[in-house]
Formats: structure tokens, sequence, C-alpha cells
């Protein structure tokens, strides 16, 4: 599908990575972790970015740098262990405040994975806050493209105020938790949602993920992660730190076999 209006030239700019799927990001069947698909569409927006000349080097020169807001993940097909996977990624939105930028995931063989979206923000490395996109962001945006959601992909998951069956952790923060921003990296937020979850990954995962991302946990914290029943059964994720709510997520699972969900 071409979106593009009669006057404006047309720009897919876009990025394919390829990923084999290593012993060290499967879990005990053989398959690939959630954690390690997202920590592939992060390195492809790393290295899009920078190829765009919007890398964290560009940022810096204007004392920013870019942070995960929201994603949201579906997964239809969990690939293994020698697995190659692709994954396509393209900005589809670049406004103010917040770009997005879409992913699709395939196999070798063009078969599907699974699709995500993405939202980034500008922080301000001196006030730690969100600040607004510099002018060189100027108009990269594919619009050749079809996002992978139509509408807007991005809802608001809440935790509930009276949660049901809920399981709670806690995690210290390591020094190999921190990114190249000095904070916690955003899928190490995952990994800790994922070991409260009340399945077993070897016969549910997740189907579906949205996640937003609320403040920075650092080197040294203490966080706690909560996982809560709702009533339609998808799970509502909570990791705080003592003074602030870090992410609020929801997840949806389904029975897997042989690598799909049903």
């Amino acid at each position: 599908m071409n979106y593009t209006s009669n006057t404006e030239p047309q720009r897919d700019t876009h990025l394919v990575q390829e990923y084999s799927v290593r012993t060290y990001e499967c879990g005990p069947d053989g398959f690939i972790l959630l954690s390690q698909l997202c920590n592939y569409l992060q390195e492809t927006a790393s290295v899009h970015a920078d190829i765009l000349g919007l890398s964290k080097d560009a940022l810096a020169g204007y004392n920013l740098t870019w942070v995960l807001a929201r994603m949201r993940v579906r997964v239809d097909r969990y690939p293994k262990w020698r697995d190659e996977v692709h994954v396509l990624t393209f900005p589809h939105k670049m406004g103010k405040f917040t770009a997005q930028r879409d992913f699709v995931l395939m196999l070798k063989d063009g078969s599907n994975v699974g699709v995500a979206s993405s939202e980034w923000m500008c922080l301000d490395l001196a006030t730690r806050r969100a600040a607004r996109l510099p002018d060189i962001m100027g108009n990269c945006a594919n619009n050749v493209r079809t996002p992978v959601w139509p509408g807007n992909a991005f809802t608001k998951p809440v935790y509930p105020d009276n949660p049901v069956d809920e399981t709670e952790k806690s995690f210290d923060v390591y020094q190999a938790h921190i990114d190249l921003n000095g904070h916690v990296n955003n899928v190490r937020y995952i990994e800790w949602m994922m070991e409260c979850a009340p399945e077993t990954p070897t016969d549910r995962k997740v189907r579906e993920m949205e996640i937003v991302y609320r403040a920075e946990a650092f080197l040294g914290e203490t966080v706690i992660a909560r996982c809560a029943v709702l009533p339609d059964g998808t799970r509502a994720h909570r990791v705080s730190a003592p003074s602030r709510d870090l992410i609020i997520a929801r997840t949806k699972w389904q029975d897997m076999k042989n690598g799909h969900l049903f």
C-alpha cells in the first residue's frame, strides 16, 4: 500500500538486519526468548538510526539521547536455535516530541515471525527529562510502507488497584544491567516481568506484549516486579522502584506447538 501524497516524494526508508539464533538466546525448549527477540529490535533500530545520522553519538552534540517510551510486540512463531531471523525496520512517524518505528520479523524462507511498533523520545541528559526532537531529524519517515498496526498501535496498559493472584519478586540492579545511557536497559525489564509470570514458558508463550516505560532505574537500586491475572485472562505487569513506577505492561499468552502459537 502506498500512502504518499501526489506531491510528496516517496521515501522507502528502511533497513533489514539478519540474526542467527544462538544457544544462549534460547530457553530449555530450544526456542528463542521473548527478551532476545526484543534485543534484535533494539539493535536494528540503533543501527538504522546510525545510518540515518540520528545515532546516540549524533544526538550527544545536542545533549540528548534516545530512550524507548512504548513498545508493542506480536509474536506468531518463535524461532529456534540456528534459525536465521530477518528484522525489517522503518520509521513511519516523526512528531515534535516522539518518533515511531515499526518492525517486521521473518525467517530466512520468508515465513512470518511477528511484528512490532515502538515509540521513542529524546531525553535531555542534563535534566533527565523528555525534550523536543531536534531539527536534524528532518523528515525521514517512510511514506511507502504500511504501518504494521492500523491506526494507533498503542493503548494504555494499567495495573489493577486490587490485583488477583499476584506474584512478586525483587531484583538488584547490577552493572551488567546498565546500558549506554547509564540506566537499566529496556530489555531487562522484560526479563524481570517474565520471572513473575505464572505460565510455564515451554508450554505457553507470550503472543502479544505492550509495555510503557515510565521512569529510569540505576545501578545499586532494588526493583520490585509484580504480575497479576486480569479478568480476560491476560497478565498485567508492573516493575517499580521504591518511589516510582518504572514500567507498566500487559501480556497475552497462548499455547505453543512446534514453535507456533495456537
